[in-house]
């Protein structure tokens, strides 16, 4: 009885044994998935964490990029406020008078004519001046005034619309192509746009300009002009809609700078400098011109407004005035004209005309010339010599003093349509007055052009021509 007593209480032992471990295994499997989940709780917090930190710090960095970029936008503005200051100050000085203002020509480098480009310019010129050249022997039509070298920027419009033009004091409008030109010379050259202009005022008014090949035709509009510096508010242009023919097609300028007198404007448009002299824009009524001549440079001198002062390019500014003898093209009397020693003319009038490159005489002074250098002349209006040739100095007496032209000088290097080189005289035939001095004869003065006192001066450069 005692024995089957304790095998019963070992099998009740045993079995509370096994009980236990089982208990002991599933408490501790539950701990396991317990602690597993809380792990998971605990990676879940901590990449939440981790993201909230990334998102903080990448806010940081957008924050900064932000401030940044406000930072540099407020630098521009400022920038930007401090030119328009400096500008309206600029402008407000000109304004008030209290300046002048200095404009570098630009020089079509190592420029050599050809033969179409030569009778070219005397086409111009006499539909310009209503005379006629003898007949060519090659061809009459207008090919190429790229002739003209010497060119200026100025700036239409708000903001700027840039532009290279020819100062021409044989003219006394100012003409960009428009917008509508389909032109073939249009297309080549920078156009102006109203519509980008808010400085724009339509006028609407037609306008035409006659040359040798057609009429350069447009429409006139009022905006702001600006150059060297100075501003004329309210200009009026012309927007040409047609450049008919070659012209215009290969020249190196988008449009004209007229700087003659108003009575020869087209539509009796008020000019440039008249309105600079009537706003006060500049200091004195009056404009200079000194060329610079060949070679190699891009440079060639200054067109100068509001002021006489050219000492930097003629050395002095002592001038010899004379008056103008009719108000339209700078007109003048030239008293007498020297080759050598040889007078070959004495009282003419004559122009000058920074929109041409030549010198022109009538037949009577042109056949003396000839003869005294010993060219060769020919049918077209030319005398023709070797590049080697030396010939006399020429001398001009404008109010009595003396302006000398080297005899080299006078010779011009031109490119026949064989691509031979030679040399032909400076002076061409036009059947009668005036004489015309273009570049040939500026380059080796500075030119003053006083409109209040209605006179040209002269003084000699100091830049090699």
């Amino acid at each position: 009885m005692r024995c089957r007593i304790l095998v019963l209480c070992a099998i009740i032992c045993l079995l509370v044994i096994l009980t236990e471990a089982r208990q002991r295994k599933a408490k501790h499997s539950a701990d396991r998935r317990s602690l597993a989940v809380r792990s998971g709780h605990r990676s879940q917090r901590s990449s939440v964490r981790q993201g909230r930190r990334l998102a903080a710090r990448s806010g940081k960095h957008r924050k900064r990029r932000l401030n940044a970029a406000k930072k540099n936008r407020r630098r521009r503005n400022l920038a930007r406020k401090s030119k328009r200051k400096t500008k309206a100050k600029t402008e407000s000085n000109a304004r008030s008078g209290a300046t002048y203002a200095i404009l570098p020509l630009d020089f079509q480098q190592n420029f050599v004519r050809t033969t179409d480009n030569l009778r070219s310019e005397k086409a111009f010129l006499a539909s310009r001046y209503g005379f006629s050249f003898a007949k060519t022997s090659g061809t009459a039509t207008l090919k190429n005034t790229a002739n003209m070298e010497y060119t200026c920027k100025m700036n239409i419009g708000t903001p700027k619309q840039k532009f290279t033009v020819l100062p021409d004091t044989g003219s006394s409008n100012i003409w960009v192509p428009g917008p509508h030109c389909k032109s073939k010379a249009c297309q080549k050259h920078k156009k102006y746009h109203p519509a980008k202009s808010s400085t724009y005022v339509k006028n609407g008014k037609s306008f035409a300009i006659t040359y040798g090949s057609g009429s350069v035709a447009g429409v006139l509009a009022k905006d702001t002009v600006r150059i060297a510096g100075l501003t004329v508010a309210n200009q009026t242009f012309a927007m040409t809609t047609k450049e008919p023919g070659t012209t215009f097609v290969t020249s190196n300028f988008d449009g004209i700078l007229g700087l003659g007198y108003r009575s020869i404007s087209v539509d009796n448009v008020k000019t440039l400098v008249e309105n600079m002299c009537s706003e006060d824009v500049i200091t004195s009524c009056k404009f200079a011109i000194c060329m610079k001549g060949g070679g190699s440079s891009s440079r060639g001198g200054a067109l100068i407004f509001g002021s006489s002062n050219t000492s930097a390019y003629s050395g002095s500014n002592s001038y010899t005035y004379t008056p103008v003898t009719t108000k339209g093209y700078w007109q003048f009397t030239l008293q007498d004209i020297y080759v050598g020693s040889t007078k070959v003319s004495g009282s003419v009038q004559a122009i000058v005309d920074s929109g041409t490159s030549l010198i022109t005489a009538p037949t009577a002074i042109y056949n003396k010339i000839n003869k005294v250098i010993g060219c060769t002349a020919t049918s077209s209006g030319e005398c023709w010599m070797k590049c080697a040739k030396k010939i006399p100095d020429f001398t001009f007496v404008i109010a009595g003093k003396k302006f000398v032209v080297k005899g080299n000088k006078m010779k011009v290097k031109v490119k026949t349509n064989r691509g031979k080189t030679v040399c032909i005289s400076a002076v061409s035939e036009v059947p009668d007055e005036p004489v015309i001095l273009g570049d040939a004869f500026i380059r080796h003065f500075c030119t003053v052009f006083d409109l209040a006192n209605n006179r040209i001066g002269f003084a000699a450069t100091t830049y090699a021509t």
